[in-house]
C-alpha cells in the first residue's frame, strides 16, 4: 500500500478502506504527505467523526502538526466542526499550540461559518 493511498481514501471518507490498511500497517495512522500534514489533520478539516474516531483509535497523534506548525484541531477549528473539536479535545488535543505565524486554534475559528460556537467549544475544554 502507497501512503498516497492513504490520503486519497481520508479525503474520499473510505472509512473501508482506510480501517483495512491500519490493520495492515500500525504506523500508517501517523502517516504525513510532503508538508508533515497527517491524516487526522485531513480528517479533522472534513469533519468527518468516523474516520477521526478511527485515526485516534488507532494512535494518531491528535497534537502532530504539519511543516508550518498547524494541527488538526485548527482544521476542525476554522471549518466549524464542533463535534470534532469535542472528540479531539476528549483525546488530549491541545487548545494552546501556535503554528508558524502564531496563530492557534482560536484564531482559526475566526475563519468558520459560526466563530462563537467553534470559540465556546474551544473555550469549554
Amino acid at each position: 500500500m502507497a501512503r498516497a493511498e492513504l490520503f486519497d481514501w481520508v479525503e474520499r471518507g473510505d472509512l473501508a478502506r482506510l480501517k483495512t490498511a491500519l490493520d495492515e500497517d500500525q504506523d500508517a495512522a501517523n502517516a504525513r504527505d510532503t508538508y508533515g500534514v497527517s491524516l487526522l489533520y485531513l480528517a479533522a478539516a472534513k469533519g468527518d467523526l468516523a474516520l477521526v474516531r478511527l485515526l485516534i483509535e488507532r494512535g494518531a497523534d491528535v497534537n502532530k502538526t504539519s511543516d508550518a506548525g498547524n494541527a488538526p484541531i485548527m482544521a476542525a477549528a476554522a471549518n466549524g466542526h464542533v463535534e470534532t473539536i469535542k472528540l479531539l479535545l476528549e483525546h488530549g488535543a491541545s487548545t494552546t499550540v501556535k503554528n508558524r505565524w502564531g496563530l492557534g486554534a482560536a484564531d482559526w475559528a475566526k475563519w468558520a461559518e459560526t466563530p462563537a460556537e467553534v470559540l465556546d467549544t474551544l473555550d469549554a475544554r
